[in-house]
């Protein structure tokens, strides 16, 4: 079973190591080394209530773990005494929702309320940041950096109507997360009896944690937990505009044992040394995919005046290097949903105007089982923690499913629902939610598990025709995108960038602006040093750039070309 890693993954996977960091690259299947080391401890696990807890930072992403844990042995699901899940779920488990009351003056078990557990409203203004707001790691205030703060002057009245609104019981996840290291600090037995409850932690996408993550993570260093395993590359930390510090895991790197994982499975050697300049790294990743290492085609800059003929460049370079033009190979991305859009309002002019050469658009669902995509699209965007529009997809695919409706309204889903009950509709809707199957699987197999769910909740006992057989293999990621738009009659993989973090596509077109946010590139550029961890704009393109395996082109505007050969040299 073991056999299908390379030399590099064995030093990874089997050694027992006490305190480790392994630095990835991008494309070196980290996760599946990961998976791989996972899957060997629990095959040689004795003890029945002493387990490993291995986490990630997003649903998706430690599903891909159990899921490649299979290939090495391992029966999923993962079961006690061991967890599998994300950082969030395991400090709610067992740190924050059992003893949060212990730090945070209520008189019962905390609720946690806002995104991803649902809408939040406050009955004054002050209430209404309750889910916007939190602590940093010494205590201070804060507004979350992914929402615009209230004028300076309401910070303190909804300060207090956090510590009210804590008194009562009620925390988001970022004050679950400083309400734990909190717990942790204040009582010692409970940290002791975490650290002897799971002695191992496996820590994957380490890269992305927050100060706070860290500190956890520091308190079961203190208090000798037996081995504490991190996987990340910091040059793919996107997530810094949610306190996520890629330079904490770097921080680690030096103060433990670091392997370096530098063999890249996903792309050509060509590709490596492009991207190289971009990256943090030694020297740049070896290719060492044999179909794929010696691809010749050279990854371009190539500027623009008119994005339609840019995209229509980039799509005949995909054709001369037989590369078939669909939304499994192809993919276009942008920084923002915004220039997305544009992208795909100039796709649909070649297509309409037969400038591009694709087939017919996708009709994938049968129109009598569009309450089946409602539900899959709900719980692909759940797993991409977006809980808000997943959660309405999903509402009207229940809706649909259990009234056998091709077509939805919501005046009569309202009248459903009171003639239901809100309770018991908002316990079936969360049942649903539950036990819906991973959306990091293909159509086919999708079905094949969602069906005992149609049988017991929608009493629906065949799911034949519900997709056209042509379109059974598609994987569900390539047919819903993060940019909440489906795009579904274009002939490729529309989306932002870190809407495809950890996805790989044969040819890749980054559409870039003169412009991240209100600051220029060249401005952005000037300030960082090549070879260092570069600022948060450059790492997104970093993680664009390395998606292809074969085809790149970075889309600069006029006039910008040179500024971006000379940095990528």
């Amino acid at each position: 079973m073991f056999k299908i890693l390379s030399q590099k993954q064995d030093a990874i996977v089997f050694p027992d190591f006490k305190r480790v960091t392994v630095r990835a690259c991008p494309g070196s299947g980290k996760t599946f080394t990961v998976a791989a080391r996972l899957a060997n401890k629990i095959g040689g696990w004795k003890d029945k209530n002493i387990g490993i807890a291995c986490l990630s930072f997003t649903n998706v992403a430690w599903e891909e773990i159990e899921r490649f844990s299979v290939r090495f042995g391992t029966t999923i699901p993962i079961r006690h005494p061991h967890f599998l899940g994300t950082i969030d779920s395991f400090v709610n488990r067992f740190i924050f929702l059992p003893f949060g009351h212990l730090v945070m003056g209520c008189q019962r078990r905390p609720i946690l309320v806002g995104e991803p557990y649902g809408v939040w409203a406050g009955r004054y203004f002050s209430e209404q940041w309750f889910d916007k707001s939190s602590f940093d790691i010494n205590g201070n205030f804060i507004f979350t950096r992914s929402y615009p703060p209230p004028p300076i002057k309401s910070a303190q009245a909804v300060c207090q109507a956090k510590h009210n609104l804590f008194k009562a019981g009620y925390a988001n996840q970022d004050d679950a997360n400083f309400f734990s290291l909190k717990i942790l600090r204040e009582y010692p037995d409970i940290t002791r009896s975490l650290v002897v409850r799971f002695p191992v932690l496996l820590i994957d996408e380490a890269q992305d944690t927050t100060a706070i993550q860290m500190a956890i993570i520091d308190e079961f260093v203190k208090t000798g937990a037996e081995e504490i395993f991190l996987v990340g590359d910091p040059d793919q930390a996107i997530f810094e505009w949610n306190t996520a510090d890629p330079k904490l895991f770097q921080s680690k790197c030096k103060e433990w044992e670091c392997i370096p994982l530098d063999e890249c499975r996903r792309s050509s050697q060509k590709i490596c040394d492009f991207v190289y300049p971009l990256s943090s790294l030694d020297k740049p990743a070896l290719a060492v995919t044999p179909e794929i290492s010696n691809c010749i085609i050279q990854p371009i800059v190539m500027e623009y005046t008119d994005r339609s003929i840019l995209i229509k460049d980039f799509l005949k370079s995909c054709e001369n290097g037989d590369t078939p033009i669909n939304k499994e190979n192809v993919a276009i991305l942008s920084r923002s949903k915004k220039k997305v859009s544009e992208v795909a309002k100039i796709l649909n002019e070649h297509r309409d105007q037969g400038t591009i050469n694709v087939s017919n658009p996708y009709e994938i669902w049968d129109e009598n089982f569009y309450w089946c995509k409602d539900l899959c699209e709900g719980k692909f965007l759940i797993d991409k923690g977006i809980y808000k529009e997943g959660y309405k997809l999903i509402e009207r695919g229940c809706y649909k499913g259990l009234n056998q409706a091709a077509y939805f309204s919501k005046e009569n889903l309202v009248l459903y629902i009171r003639n239901m009950g809100f309770i018991k509709w908002r316990y079936f809707v969360h049942e649903i939610i539950k036990t819906l199957p991973s959306t990091s699987s293909n159509l086919s197999d999708w079905l094949s598990l969602f069906l005992p769910i149609a049988q017991k909740f929608f009493g629906i006992t065949n799911l034949n025709g519900a997709i056209k057989n042509v379109h059974a293999t598609l994987s569900i990621q390539s047919i819903f995108t993060q940019t909440e738009i489906l795009f579904t009659n274009l002939p490729v993989r529309l989306g932002t960038i870190h809407s495809v973090k950890g996805e790989t596509f044969e040819a890749v077109l980054v559409v870039m602006d003169s412009k991240a946010g209100n600051t220029k590139y060249a401005t952005i550029m000037k300030r960082c040093k090549k070879g260092d961890l570069l600022e948060e704009e450059l790492r997104n393109i970093y993680v664009a750039i390395t998606r292809p395996r074969k085809i790149l082109t970075l889309g600069v505007p006029q006039g910008e070309g040179d500024l971006w050969n000379k940095f990528l040299q």
